[in-house]
């Protein structure tokens, strides 16, 4: 079973400029990494996170969140029905005009809609 993970902070040291990926439209100083199923409406979806690294999308995205459905004609959510565990969508609009589920523990580079509070301050 995967742990519970709040909003990791992430240092975003660099990111691809180059022909396949699109520059980073916000700074990302405010990033953060997250799991898939913790991703809200509104979130600014950046990168897919593994051990390798991030994986940066050709377009910034934001999330519209809902319900996994196999059955659903997109032509995506299929590629995901003999999956183990959990699946969410995070988006079924922008910037395909398909479906974009993960699997709910995988990890996400976000800009979180609505900014956290610093831990870092002595508050």
């Amino acid at each position: 079973m995967a742990e519970n993970v709040e909003l990791f902070e992430a240092v975003v040291t660099c990111y691809p400029q180059d022909a396949d990926h699109a520059p980073l439209l916000h700074d990302p100083v405010h990033a953060r990494v997250a799991r898939a199923v913790d991703v809200v409406d509104g979130d600014l979806i950046l990168a897919a996170v593994s051990m390798r690294g991030a994986d940066y999308f050709n377009d910034q995205y934001t999330a519209h969140p809902r319900p996994y459905e196999p059955a659903c004609q997109c032509g995506v959510c299929c590629h995901l029905t003999h999956e183990n565990g959990r699946v969410v969508v995070l988006s079924n609009s922008h910037p395909w005009s398909t479906c974009d589920p993960w699997r709910a523990d995988d990890l996400v580079l976000i800009v979180p809609a609505v900014r956290l509070p610093d831990r870092t301050s002595k508050e």
